[in-house]
């Protein structure tokens, strides 16, 4: 339901669904971006691939090592994180957490860090 932008750093994406939705919101005119663990990128099942391809702003993380981040930015006051990766693991075997923040004060430290991410990482060739 994101109106205005999605803004999202993520280490491991693999959910059609979530692809779909990061799409959907797109096509209605919502500003996505996506950065994505470059090791992670092109692993089996990877979404990378099927952003791209529909449009949607996404870069490969240019940290020399793991950008670790599992955090989306929903129009600026919302944000979505903790230790779920965007994987059929996570979503269907893992022990794993997630937290909804409704606070524009942590979604402005959050967008600061996905603004520092997002410039260091690298448009896919």
């Amino acid at each position: 339901k994101a109106r205005k932008s999605v803004h999202v750093m993520i280490y491991s994406f693999t959910l059609d669904e979530l692809s779909k939705a990061l799409i959907e919101a797109k096509n209605r005119g919502v500003e996505v971006k996506v950065v994505i663990e470059a090791e992670n990128a092109f692993s089996k099942g990877s979404e990378y691939q099927k952003l791209l391809e529909a449009g949607v702003e996404v870069k490969l993380d240019g940290n020399p090592s793991l950008m670790h981040h599992k955090v989306m930015i929903i129009d600026g006051k919302i944000v979505v994180t903790g230790s779920y990766n965007w994987s059929w693991s996570a979503e269907n075997k893992n022990d794993e957490n997630l937290v909804i923040l409704e606070s524009a004060e942590a979604a402005s430290l959050y967008e600061a860090e996905f603004q520092r991410v997002w410039g260091q990482a690298t448009q896919p060739s």
